[in-house]
């Protein structure tokens, strides 16, 4: 009997082409043995195709048309920067994990045992449509008729930084195919050169950069690590939510970066030794120092290379080689590059380090808040009704707009710089409008909130994800329209942006602040 709708399978499911799904896409193929091949995918139009399975090497390499990995383990999955994944076996219980799924736009599961794979990934994260089963489709291998379930992955990342080079590129073959771009390779460019450096590569380009290096790396099948970070860090490609270096550093060591002997981009002596010295003291380096440590020894780092490198970058720079985290703190402030206290508050997320240094030396009292009005569109239409909200809590000691005298520094100082949004206008929602608040009836932070916001130190200060909530969208039910300081500490910080330290009423209270 003919199947009244020939568009549908029995499950009610619509039939998709295979050839709709993996055109122009680079496919990874995992655990599926002789059961895909990669001329099938290249027939049907797949741009490159990434073949995982249990025999062949741990290096990627290229055999004719495809790439050719040994399967080792689940997280193989996801390090490579195919956008559509075929999993067979073990291979599709990355679905239960959505760091391993997240950055392909459709996987394909086999009907049969790996089904319930499908079942327990819908079962997390079909309710938040983070996936969806959307379809059926089938491949035609070696003669033999195979179904697939088609499920379509709607996670938005936040963090777009790692990106992968052409697979069975050396890093100078790597950095070579980026040549004409504005970028700059950060470290190790001389070991690059001799072919004897290890591990990921960490760039830092322009935005116009960025689109086209994943254009030259998105020809194909790419499994070589790199970090790719923007000179402000929008659309995920910062740390820690902000920019990796602030914009005067990053400015620094584009502009001045040339060509090493080998074709790598890479700074001059001063940039880099700067750019070296802001890495171990705000990215992960200073994870792992002690806090309270102040001496820079040969052991302070948790290898020994970067002490080393240290030094050589110093000497390269003709300036002596700092002793102590106070030297590099004065050498970052007398270059103008030195952070912003709300961006190191970015940087000491996991870092018991800068925690300790940077907001556990100097004693404040809770009461200080400060609250700034972000542009989603509306300008400062919504300026009356936080207002209001505002004063159920606080007492507004100053307000203002973001005008022109206060722009550039409330932009560079607040938030780490980082004012990119999706859900704004251009992708980007700038402050508009500011108050200084004083809360006579400051809260302790709830168990909640030191584990979510360990740097908040008012509990009130939580009426912005209220605020946030109420001024939602049927499409995104919690807009950013308003960022706040954590803490006193912050929130003095940003009265230098602001220029109104001395404002007769505020000064009044930080008498009882500091």
């Amino acid at each position: 009997m003919n199947d009244p709708d020939p568009g549908k399978n029995r499950a009610g499911l619509p039939h998709i082409k295979l050839a709709e799904l993996v055109r122009d896409k680079l496919v990874l193929v995992a655990l599926a043995g002789n059961q895909v091949t990669a001329d099938d995918l290249r027939d049907h139009g797949a741009r490159d195709v990434l073949i995982l399975n249990r025999d062949g090497g741990t290096t990627a390499t290229r055999i004719g048309n495809h790439v050719r990995q040994c399967y080792t383990r689940l997280a193989d999955v996801r390090t490579n920067n195919c956008n559509l994944a075929i999993l067979h076996g073990r291979a599709a219980f990355a679905l239960t994990d959505k760091r391993k799924f997240a950055r392909f736009s459709h996987v394909l599961v086999p009907v049969g045992p790996a089904q319930l794979a499908v079942n327990l990934g819908l079962l997390r994260y079909g309710r938040r449509k983070h996936l969806v089963r959307i379809g059926m489709t089938e491949l035609i291998c070696n003669g033999k008729r195979r179904h697939y379930a088609v499920l379509e992955v709607r996670v938005q990342l936040r963090d777009h930084r790692r990106q992968y080079g052409p697979a069975g590129l050396t890093p100078l073959e790597l950095m070579q195919r980026l040549s004409g771009l504005d970028y700059a390779a950060l470290r190790w460019s001389e070991m690059m050169e001799t072919g004897s450096h290890k591990g990921d590569i960490d760039l830092l380009v322009t935005q116009q950069a960025l689109i086209d290096l994943k254009e030259r790396y998105g020809l194909e099948v790419g499994t070589y690590p790199l970090d790719v970070y923007t000179d402000d860090g929008q659309g995920g490609y910062g740390f820690k939510s902000v920019p990796y270096f602030t914009p005067g550093l990053a400015r620094g060591v584009l502009e001045s970066a040339t060509l090493s002997p080998g074709g790598i981009r890479v700074a001059a002596p001063r940039w880099r030794f700067l750019a070296f010295c802001y890495h171990l003291m705000f990215h992960n380096k200073s994870e792992h120092v002690c806090p309270d440590t102040r001496e820079i020894r040969p052991d302070t780092f948790h290898k020994p290379h970067y002490y080393q490198e240290l030094r050589r970058l110093a000497d390269l720079a003709g300036t002596a080689v700092p002793r102590t985290f106070d030297d590099i703190e004065n050498l970052l402030r007398d270059a103008g590059v030195f952070p912003s206290l709300d961006m190191i508050g970015f940087y000491s997320n996991k870092n018991a380090f800068l925690k300790k240094r940077y907001f556990q030396q100097v004693p404040t009292k809770a009461g200080l808040a400060t609250f700034f009005v972000r542009d989603f569109g509306h300008g400062i239409e919504t300026v009356p009704a936080l207002r209001a909200r505002l004063i159920e809590y606080f007492e507004i000691l100053e307000e203002g707009p973001v005008n022109e005298v206060i722009y550039e520094q409330v932009i560079r100082g607040v938030r780490g710089g980082n004012w990119a949004d999706p859900h704004a206008p251009g992708g980007r929602a700038e402050p508009v409008y500011w108050f200084v608040c004083w809360d006579p009836s400051p809260r302790p932070p709830s168990a909640r909130t030191r584990r979510k916001h360990p740097r908040m130190d008012n509990e009130n200060i939580r009426l912005k994800d209220d605020l946030r909530r109420d001024l939602g969208t049927r499409d995104k039910k919690i807009l950013r329209v308003i960022h706040s300081s954590d803490n006193s500490l912050e929130a003095l910080d940003h009265l230098e942006h602001l220029g109104v330290k001395n404002h007769p009423e505020i000064a009044k209270r930080l008498a009882g602040v500091c």
